[in-house]
C-alpha cells in the first residue's frame, strides 16, 4: 500500500516538474524574442529617422505576445449547432 502511494506521488510531482520546466523554457523564449525584436526596432529607428524627436521615441517597438493562453476552441465547435 505504502509503494503504491510513493509512485503516485512521484509521478504526480515529475509531471508538475515537467509543466515548470515547459514554462521556463517558454518564458525564455519570450524574453529572447522580446529582445531581439527590440533590438531591431531600435536600430530601424535610428538609422531610418533623420529627426531626433524620432529616435527619441520611447514607442518605437511593439512589445511580443507571450501566447500564454489558448484562445482557440477546444472540441473545434463539433459540439455545437450549425444554424
Amino acid at each position: 500500500m505504502k509503494k503504491a502511494q510513493s509512485t503516485v506521488e512521484f509521478t504526480f510531482a515529475m509531471v508538475v516538474v515537467v509543466f515548470l520546466i515547459y514554462g521556463m523554457v517558454r518564458v525564455f523564449f519570450w524574453v529572447g524574442m522580446d529582445l531581439a525584436n527590440r533590438r531591431v526596432a531600435q536600430d530601424n529607428s535610428l538609422t531610418d529617422g533623420i529627426n531626433a524627436s524620432v529616435q527619441l521615441n520611447p514607442d518605437f517597438y511593439r512589445i511580443q505576445s507571450m501566447d500564454a493562453m489558448y484562445t482557440g476552441s477546444i472540441t473545434n465547435n463539433s459540439g455545437t449547432a450549425t444554424q
